[in-house]
């Protein structure tokens, strides 16, 4: 009876899995252009964070040649009624990019609805805070990993918790100053062994500095593989769904290359580039139409990064 009761319940969880998979492939449709555009500004970073795949990273240091950066942000102005967010980083420290204000501002000009990058925070200055404000920056993201000089520094290697936390300071201070509502602010904290994974600590340091009414936030979130860069979890044999990514998603890298996934910081999964080609060529050319398809399929076998990652699983 019991192993009857098993098999019964088995039989329910796949049934209601293929449900869910059926529903999901009806909800993926082919667009004419992506909703987000990730442009790489640069993959240089001033951090050497124990989760990151850093000493694993093989791609040519760089920074985007602006030439390259604003044939981008013509052609997505020319589609900006299908684009929700431009992000101005990938993988790398946006702020090493000392331009990166004017490439905000660029893009603000062109009519692009929000614009957002992830930070570390190292290098926001009051006067990078400043030029942000004015460029039109409407949000972003700083990754904080720690909650005491010893947690963060053992875990944002080659950072100063005194001096981020002091940056972090000025922004909120300065944006009270200049009576601003923008960019609005996501401070996030990855719980794990280097920084003891206290979680009420941080909510602590940062609870009286963020304003909830103009969209700040705490942000908690959890370490994942990296697409094989770290084996921080370990992954169920089988493929189970469908990432929905290239539907919706665009990531530039520094030289032009269109890669599948902001995960594959190696750029080993490439579907055009677009120096000579246009974005929308590469979005509705061969490479991504035939990814999709094998998506649809859960068929990852011919693409390394994504064999190793959560989020099919």
């Amino acid at each position: 009876m019991i192993l009857v009761k098993g098999r019964i319940k088995e039989a329910l969880r796949l049934i209601k899995q293929r449900i869910a998979r059926n529903l999901a492939w009806r909800r993926l449709s082919d667009t004419l252009f992506p909703t987000e555009v990730w442009i790489e500004n640069t993959n240089l970073c001033n951090a050497r964070c124990v989760m990151c795949p850093r000493d694993k990273h093989i791609r040519p240091p760089g920074v985007m040649d602006f030439g390259l950066f604003e044939k981008i942000i013509a052609e997505i102005a020319g589609h900006r009624r299908f684009v929700y967010r431009v992000h101005f980083h990938n993988y790398g420290e946006p702020l090493i990019d000392l331009r990166l204000a004017e490439r905000i501002r660029i893009a603000k000009a062109h009519g692009i609805r929000r614009t957002y990058f992830v930070t570390n925070a190292s290098l926001l200055t009051p006067d990078r805070t400043r030029e942000l404000i004015k460029a039109g920056l409407d949000e972003f993201k700083i990754s904080f990993y720690g909650t005491d000089a010893k947690s963060y520094n053992a875990t944002m290697v080659g950072l100063d918790f005194d001096k981020t936390v002091g940056n972090v300071r000025d922004f909120f201070r300065i944006r009270r100053q200049l009576k601003v509502r923008n960019p609005s602010v996501v401070i996030q904290y990855l719980p794990q062994e280097s920084n003891s994974g206290t979680v009420d600590a941080f909510k602590s340091l940062f609870g009286q500095m963020i304003n909830e009414r103009l969209g700040d936030r705490i942000n908690i979130f959890s370490l994942h593989n990296f697409a094989g860069g770290r084996e921080f979890n370990k992954l169920p044999e089988k493929v189970q769904s469908i990432c929905d990514y290239p539907w919706r998603t665009m990531v530039i890298l520094n030289s032009g290359d269109v890669v599948l996934c902001c995960l594959d910081y190696n750029g080993v999964q490439v579907a055009g580039n677009v120096r000579n080609d246009s974005l929308q060529a590469v979005w509705l050319g061969q490479r991504m139409q035939k990814a999709r398809q094998q998506f649809k399929q859960l068929n990852y076998s011919v693409f390394p990064a994504c064999l190793r990652c959560e989020r099919i699983r």
